[in-house]
């Protein structure tokens, strides 16, 4: 199996959610999928499948208000129709619930019936959904993903190898497990400032209700105790299906025993989405999105850059330019071919309006700022107008343009540019995505989004595990856009072939692209009834 791209997520029909990541897997697109027209099914005879032309009676049918549904299993499959033949429209994760009808549709292959759910869709009892509020999953009344941030769940980077505990270890199980644990305690215990140390980050930027940036981060901080910092709530109580042994099912795909301790361990710069800390016997923990426990001692709090993009409107206008070096200097244009730097430099991912107006060649270019200073254009990632559009740009048909020389992302309204950003493409540049990490040029349309989904590579030298990468949206095989809160180096290319934006700009690209996805739900997959996928140009 090569590396080079992000590889799908698939939707099986058992409702398990298996793992993609950066391995450069050629998966075959979903198929086209499309909701239910649910004032026109009814119920059919156990046993046979339900057509879209039957009608339903009125306690089939869902409304607000009314009785839940939850998933039990890692993610469960929401159907077109009730029928185990039906295209998948998306899924739910573990924890979460949807708004239910009273009574099942169907009963075709699954026993415990076909329930419509709201929005649209339907889902099979069988594949890991519960009725029952008092079932533990559900009881448990699982973080979930915040879709209002940036980063919907705390994250965190695992500073060593560390196990991960099925249940909450008392002190001596813990010895058993970790090797010379006392002596990395007193470690820990002397550098744990620096480990547990928390800085402004992609969530304490303010945004408005669609994801548009209205201000600018906090000098500092929030200030929160060592438990909220890994998702948990002030205090670190341990919850009650902790409390005293574990009291949840396993919902990891690494089976174990239910007297188990210990599962496996997770390695060193692997990135963790959590949803709960609590203190334990002698240290604290934190609980990860699949429901195991890693102790706090060997993560370190991540919180994703607060990088972002500009909107194309108040005072901006193409060309725009980010600054892709660590730290860059202004220039005086002199007289001749003169230039005379300026002592006021620019930070890592500082934005600038410029005029158009450049001189010089080559690695002595320069382009002029709005306010008549000059900066060297390899220090920048410029999105700049084109002389020609695609053909598809016309009307208000939503496209998103992405240069893999330049570095940028535009969003654009037919002909009308909205937004701009800086991106990290393939690391290879424009080679070729079958035998390189580089990001395939086309012109393609979004397949699936997922709020998260894990990712991982297997090949040699470039090992890495990346649970819950946010706002990821495939558009070619394995390939998506999606967040990096692992790095801060947009504007130049790093990725396995995806293209890696900062949390902010794949949050706001998640919430503008089609097709979206529905309050509750954790993916959807693109389709008739559901939205075609919105158009993604990459071009050199």
């Amino acid at each position: 199996m090569r590396s080079g791209a992000c590889s799908k997520v698939l939707w099986a029909a058992v409702a398990v959610a298996v793992i993609g990541g950066c391995r450069g897997e050629d998966g075959k697109p979903t198929e086209k999928v499309a909701p239910p027209d649910v004032a026109n099914l009814k119920t059919a005879p156990v046993g046979t499948a339900v057509s879209a032309e039957v009608v339903r009676e009125p306690a089939m049918i869902p409304k607000e208000g009314g009785p839940l549904l939850g998933a039990v299993k890692m993610a469960i499959v929401i159907r077109e129709r009730p029928d185990p033949r039906s295209q998948q429209l998306g899924y739910l994760r573990v924890g979460q619930t949807l708004t239910r009808a009273e009574k099942p549709t169907a009963f075709d292959a699954c026993q415990g019936g076909y329930y419509a759910v709201l929005p649209r869709g339907y889902v099979c009892v069988d594949e890991g959904a519960s009725l029952d509020a008092s079932q533990p999953l559900v009881k448990a009344k699982l973080t979930a993903p915040d879709r209002s941030k940036p980063l919907p769940y705390a994250y965190a980077f695992v500073r060593a190898i560390a196990p991960r505990y099925y249940r909450l270890p008392n002190f001596k199980e813990q010895q058993q497990y970790e090797m010379a644990l006392d002596r990395n305690l007193r470690s820990f215990e002397r550098l744990k400032d620096k480990w547990t140390s928390y800085e402004v980050g992609a969530n304490d930027v303010p945004l408005d209700e669609s994801g548009r940036v209205i201000g600018e981060a906090p000098a500092d901080p929030p200030q929160l105790d060592e438990y909220q910092r890994f998702g948990g709530v002030a205090g670190g109580k341990i919850p009650w299906f902790f409390d005293g042994g574990r009291k949840i099912p396993n919902i990891s795909n690494f089976a174990v025993p239910e007297y188990a301790v210990i599962t496996n361990r997770i390695k060193r710069h692997a990135g963790v989405a959590l949803i709960g800390a609590f203190a334990g016997d002698r240290r604290d923990f934190a609980l990860t999105t699949d429901l195991r426990l890693i102790p706090t001692s060997k993560l370190k709090p991540g919180r994703g850059s607060a990088f972002h993009g500009v909107e194309l409107e108040k005072g901006w206008s193409l060309p725009v330019g980010f600054v892709k070096k660590d730290e860059v200097y202004r220039y005086e244009k002199l007289s001749g071919n003169r230039w005379r730097r300026i002592k006021t430099r620019l930070a890592h991912g500082s934005s600038v309006q410029l005029s158009g107006e450049s001189k010089g060649e080559g690695e002595k270019r320069y382009v002029e700022t709005h306010d008549g200073d000059w900066l060297k254009s390899s220090d920048l990632a410029i999105a700049a107008k084109t002389s020609s559009l695609p053909s598809f740009a016309k009307g208000k048909h939503k496209w998103v343009d992405i240069s893999i020389l330049r570095q940028t992302l535009t969003l654009f309204e037919g002909e009308k540019p909205l937004f701009v950003t800086m991106v990290s493409t393939g690391k290879d540049g424009l080679g070729d995505p079958k035998t390189t990490h580089s990001t395939p040029v086309g012109t393609f349309k979004i397949r699936e989004k997922h709020v998260t989904t894990t990712m991982d590579s297997q090949s040699l030298g470039s090992e890495f595990e990346l649970n819950d990468v946010p706002w990821v949206q495939y558009f070619q095989s394995g390939y998506a856009l999606h967040a990096a809160y692992w790095h801060t180096e947009y504007g130049r290319p790093r990725s396995h072939g995806c293209v890696n934006l900062s949390p902010i700009d794949a949050h706001r690209i998640f919430g503008w692209t089609e097709p979206p996805v529905p309050s509750g739900w954790h993916g959807a997959s693109a389709g008739e009834s559901m939205g075609e996928g919105t158009t993604v140009h990459i071009h050199p």
